[in-house]
């Protein structure tokens, strides 16, 4: 029995069997939140690429759903981790007296990688809101 206590072969394999879930779930924490950044920068890019293209057609009483139908769409499919279809919703307005446009796009993260890897450590985020102004 002495002989079998003083035998530390398997003590770092205990050790790192102890380790590895945390180490796990700081590897999902990471990846999460670095998708979830990514998609956050995305969501912006999008919404400021719809307020620039909004100075094109601001004169128009529909511009908003003109930019909703006919830009959304073409502009998310260029950007790499944004889906058309979970665009929530496009708002604007206009301002006159500071002649500033802004865009506010809703982006749905729900069934993103970024999500389910999130919801596994408790991080749940399921939209973005992200807004941009430009002066026209």
């Amino acid at each position: 029995m002495r002989n079998f206590l003083k035998h530390d072969d398997g003590a770092s394999t205990v050790e790192f069997v102890v380790l590895l879930p945390f180490l796990i779930c700081t590897l999902g924490l990471i990846v999460s939140a670095s998708l979830y950044l990514a998609m956050a920068s995305d969501v912006q890019q999008l919404a400021h690429e719809l307020a620039r293209s909004a100075i094109q057609v601001s004169d128009d009483d529909d511009w908003c759903d003109e930019i909703r139908t006919t830009m959304v769409e073409p502009l998310a499919n260029n950007l790499p981790l944004l889906n058309p279809a979970r665009v929530s919703e496009v708002s604007c307005s206009r301002n006159s007296d500071t002649r500033l446009l802004q865009v506010t796009v809703n982006y749905d993260t729900s069934p993103s990688l970024g999500a389910i890897l999130g919801s596994t450590i408790g991080l749940r985020i399921n939209s973005f809101q992200r807004s941009s102004f430009v002066q026209w």
